[in-house]
């Protein structure tokens, strides 16, 4: 018996570091869209490489940015866009010493008259009590814009309306 208490804890260890590494790209997908610069950068570790290839979407365009400092700007500029980035497919493998895991997941984010989609895949570690990213790519591989005259419904605040203010509800592991 005490063996199978043994497994079933460590199974158990494996799916709360999944959980919480799939909290940490939901707080980026929030993070993002309610323009929290350094809220997204605190899930980024401090020496993270950030990959986006093809950005802005449909130039070919590739940027490798490594650390903070490189990578703030990327989403300061990003700020007042108005978008709403959504992931679906989201895949997660945990390493067996629950030291590392791989994420992927599809991407759609919707702009002003337009959408834009693509692939996530990264590398998370745990630092400090949290699953942060390590190494983010970000592959553009579509999107379309649509003409328009009419103002674009996006024009409100992620959080306008909202419970939290646009942040997400983060997963809280029991003790």
């Amino acid at each position: 018996m005490p063996d199978e208490f043994a497994a079933v804890r460590e199974r158990l260890r494996l799916l709360e570091a999944r959980e919480a590494c799939v909290s940490t790209l939901n707080e980026y997908l929030h993070y993002v869209d309610g323009e929290f610069t350094d809220d997204l950068l605190a899930l980024f570790m401090p020496d993270a490489q950030l990959e986006v290839m093809n950005y802005p979407p449909g130039s070919g365009i590739n940027l490798d940015l490594r650390g903070h400092e490189q990578i703030r700007p990327l989403y300061q500029d990003h700020r007042g866009i108005m978008s709403r980035h959504h992931a679906a497919n989201v895949a997660v493998n945990v390493s067996r010493d629950a030291r590392s895991a791989e994420l992927s997941a599809y991407f759609l984010t919707a702009i002003h008259y337009g959408l834009t989609g693509g692939l996530y895949e990264a590398r998370l570690e745990p630092r400090d009590g949290k699953w942060r990213l390590a190494w983010l790519r970000i592959s553009s591989t579509w999107g379309w814009v649509l003409p328009q005259e009419a103002p674009p419904f996006l024009s409100e605040h992620l959080g306008a309306g909202t419970l939290h203010g646009g942040r997400p509800v983060v997963y809280d592991p029991p003790e």
